[in-house]
């Protein structure tokens, strides 16, 4: 990953960290899911992750751009 996606990233992370609920909640197959979307230069990437409040647990689930974002996502949650 280049340096400047690395940073938006654990920017990204950051914000998740101070704020669980600052992602778009998710419905339908992906409920439970939320979404962060952040910008490196021009290009838009997308973080998802779950939220377990009661453990304050939270885990990234994937990142990366939003083409075929959340096909892959729901095929890595169904193999889980």
């Amino acid at each position: 990953m280049p340096a400047a996606a690395q940073r938006a990233t654990d920017d990204a992370v950051r914000a998740i960290m101070a704020n669980p609920l600052v992602g778009e909640p998710k419905v339908g197959a992906l409920k439970g899911v939320r979404v962060l979307k952040f910008k490196v230069k021009t290009l838009e990437l997308l973080l998802a992750y779950q939220f377990e409040a009661r453990r304050k647990i939270i885990e990234v689930l994937d990142v990366g751009p939003h083409a075929n974002f959340y096909r892959e996502l729901q095929q890595y949650l169904d193999a889980r």
